[in-house]
């Protein structure tokens, strides 16, 4: 009887955990506003306030119109649309795992729509404005990227060029999104430090920053996923996605990035069967390239933009 109880008391320790991390890791949180200069200069942004909040300041000066999707498991998804007058085409863009699109992509949207792109800024599931109870690292997120996409479609034409740009776990979800089906002339991808999947970055982070034995606990993590998520950590890929995608790529990656290994990038670019370009930036931390060196990010973005628009991809991949 001892033994049994145990066991039961085991079991019973194990269900927790199990459920514990789930809810840590995956389970919707708060994410703070940063949106003043005060808001940055109290927050690990501090460094680079001025380009975020002038990005934060470029986008409300274009007063973005709120729109909406519906995700395939019913979610309301929630936007922000830029057009642009005689545009050359449409950007979505993806911002990371608990972050937000001030903090992630805003510092770049003049760029983009100097290069004649009509911008949708997207609030993840499950963060911001869209609904959603459970973050799924792209799982679920990738099937977003797509209505979004089509979303474009519908209201600009079919035929107008589409792209998906996103950072960290945007990155994610637009190349996990780049090989599905969809009603849109999608024309590339732009992937700033994304991880191959949640299973891969679980496992590295609980290694490396919290000195945890990553197999055991994953395993444990994956049952509640499985039961409480429906998804699975290693369910998808982005190096499956990039062994089957059409479109061309351009992969971003800090080489002192310590939240997303380096290795991740490259080997999503090493499996990418579509025309590729990666470039690495020295000294740049977690989806702080564009910090790092401005002029040479936005000069590949250009020259990305330029090659794949039209359906020539130029010497991309050389």
């Amino acid at each position: 009887m001892a033994l049994i109880i145990t066991l039961l008391v085991l079991l019973l320790a194990l269900a927790l955990l199990s459920a514990g991390m789930f809810v840590f890791v995956f389970v919707r949180r708060p994410v703070p506003s940063y949106d003043t200069p005060e808001a940055l200069d109290a927050s690990r942004w501090r460094d680079y306030r001025d380009p975020l909040y002038g990005g934060i300041c470029w986008l409300r000066d274009r007063n973005p119109e709120p729109v909406t999707v519906e995700s395939f498991d019913g979610l309301r998804l929630s936007g922000r649309f830029i057009p642009r007058d005689h545009a050359r085409g449409a950007l979505i863009l993806l911002h990371g795992y608990r972050s937000s699109p001030e903090i992630d992509v805003t510092a770049g949207l003049s760029q983009y729509y100097a290069m004649g792109l009509s911008l949708l800024i997207c609030d993840q599931r499950a963060h911001g404005a869209s609904e959603g109870r459970l973050i799924t690292m792209g799982i679920k997120e990738r099937y977003d990227a797509v209505a979004w996409a089509e979303y474009l479609a519908r209201r600009l034409g079919r035929e107008t060029p589409v792209y998906f740009g996103g950072i960290s776990m945007g990155a994610t979800t637009a190349l996990m999104a780049s090989d599905l089906p969809m009603e849109a002339n999608l024309r590339g991808v732009i992937a700033d430090c994304g991880f191959t999947s949640p299973g891969d970055i679980v496992r590295y982070l609980m290694k490396r920053h919290y000195r945890l034995p990553p197999k055991p606990l994953a395993a444990l993590l994956n049952l509640s996923c499985r039961l409480f998520g429906g998804f699975g950590l290693d369910q998808w890929s982005t190096v499956r996605s990039m062994e089957r995608v059409r479109v061309p790529v351009l992969f971003f990656h800090g080489e002192a990035d310590h939240f997303v290994p380096q290795e991740m990038t490259e080997a999503a670019y090493a499996a990418c069967v579509s025309p590729k370009r990666l470039l690495t930036f020295p000294g740049a931390g977690h989806g702080l390239s564009f910090m790092a060196d401005r002029q040479r990010y936005v000069a590949a973005l250009r020259q990305f933009i330029d090659e794949t628009i039209g359906g020539d991809h130029g010497t991309l991949g050389t």
